[in-house]
């Protein structure tokens, strides 16, 4: 038998991009493990108090090495000559590894060790808040892990502050019955970004919990019946949308990508009861759209698609039609992006409606949901479901990005609001309140 030329550098091509692939996993695994030795071993180290030191083994990988190589070995001899045990700065070994491969690493890497991170170097602080690390992170987690989701509530502790506090997936169901603030709204999360305002105050805020970035934004003045928070899927651009007034209803939409608010729609004249979305409800993001709940009247759901910032209204499931929304029995929420609507009452072995949509036509199903398996709201209107990401509210294609609030920290902040304006300003302090302990990712 014999083989063309073409034939044979095929084969040897792909036999030796299967090796490459072997090799560049090994290596990736090797490095992640000394990362994870060297963070343990520094964890170890602070928490009894003592200076962090390295064993002969440690190893950090830097990205550059540095120019006083011969310097630090001769520091290195003359510790030991003196029966000192070097320092960890001391016999760090400095290994050049490529960008690439370092970028590979740290997308790897759980958002709580990333933010950490960001203070070996200015280049890592650079490549760690970069947009192109926080989307390749996103997609590995969902490929990988699928975004595991933790509750976040946001609270008042202060006259003059707010409190963020993390809960597990398990305490979802013990938040049936709970106060939630009056003024303190969280509409929706969306890959980690949350969305948080108050009634009585004019600001919105977009902030990524886990990095700490925060963005005030300024809707037009007006009093708001409800806002909306997602993302566009075709162009993956994250919009806030308020529907505000009482008189004349009016919607504006602000894209995160131009740094605009747009005036979409204004009535001619005032709005019925009816057509006007609850303000005891949340809307619910899926699959690009939002839908809200109406005040009075559970006959229609509206929905607006955030691609093309378009109203239309949805017909409400078949059984639903003796049921009050005002009663609060009706709640909707998303699941495994879909649409669901139930009504509480019938208790935690319920009917749920589920929206199945395609190109062409959308229709409700009924199916037997058995809810202490499953991640179910009702959460009260200060809360939401959050996962751990890097995405920042401010991006790159902005000509705006300035005036990020950072800390080091990445579990929970404390933010100061101004008594006068509503306006948040930095962080003052570090507030943690986990009702369960968080698995890492």
């Amino acid at each position: 038998m014999t083989f063309s030329i073409e034939k044979l550098v095929d084969l040897k091509r792909k036999k030796w991009q299967s090796k490459l692939q072997n090799t560049k996993k090994q290596v990736l695994g090797r490095c992640l493990t000394n990362f994870s030795r060297l963070l343990s071993f520094r964890k170890k180290q602070e928490t009894n108090g003592k200076s962090p030191r390295c064993s002969k083994a440690t190893l950090a990988v830097v990205v550059h090495p540095t120019a006083s190589t011969t310097h630090d070995d001769f520091l290195r001899k003359k510790q030991e000559r003196s029966g000192k045990s070097p320092s960890c700065s001391e016999t760090t070994l400095a290994v050049e590894l490529p960008d690439v491969l370092v970028e590979e690493i740290l997308q790897r890497l759980p958002v709580k060790y990333l933010v950490r991170l960001k203070s070996i170097s200015k280049g890592w602080k650079s490549l760690i808040e970069s947009d192109h690390l926080a989307e390749k992170h996103l997609r590995l987690l969902e490929k990988k892990y699928g975004l595991k989701e933790i509750k976040i509530t946001v609270e008042r502790s202060t006259s003059k502050s707010i409190c963020i506090k993390f809960f597990s997936r398990r305490s979802g169901m013990n938040a049936i019955n709970s106060d939630s603030d009056d003024l303190l709204r969280v509409p929706g999360s969306c890959n980690g970004l949350v969305c948080v305002y108050e009634l009585d105050s004019v600001y919105i805020y977009l902030l990524n919990p886990m990095t700490g970035v925060t963005r005030t934004l300024t809707p037009p003045r007006g009093t708001k019946l409800s806002v909306g928070f997602g993302i566009d899927v075709v162009t993956g651009t994250y919009k806030v949308m308020v529907l505000y007034g009482f008189d004349r209803v009016g919607t504006v939409v602000f894209d995160l990508d131009t740094n605009k608010w747009r005036q979409r729609y204004k009535t001619a004249g005032p709005m019925p009861l009816s057509c006007i979305p609850t303000p005891e409800r949340n809307p619910v993001f899926v699959n690009g759209s939002l839908f809200w709940l109406l005040a009075s009247d559970f006959s229609e759901i509206l929905v607006m698609d955030l691609h093309t910032e378009k109203f239309r209204t949805l017909s409400q499931p078949n059984d639903m039609d003796d049921v009050d929304v005002s009663s609060g029995y009706i709640y909707m929420w998303s699941l495994e992006d879909r649409l669901c609507v139930s009504n509480v009452r019938q208790g935690l072995h319920s009917y749920v409606w589920v929206l199945v949509q395609d190109e062409l036509s959308e229709k409700w199903e009924r199916t037997r949901f058995n809810l202490l398996g499953h991640v179910f709201p009702p959460l009260s209107l200060n809360s939401a479901w959050f996962s751990q990401t890097l995405v920042s509210p401010y991006q790159l294609s902005s000509s705006t990005c300035i005036g990020s609030r950072q800390r080091q920290n990445s579990t929970s902040a404390l933010f100061s609001r101004n008594g006068d304006t509503g306006a948040m300003d930095a962080p003052i302090e570090l507030h943690i309140s986990v009702s369960t302990p968080m698995m890492p990712l």
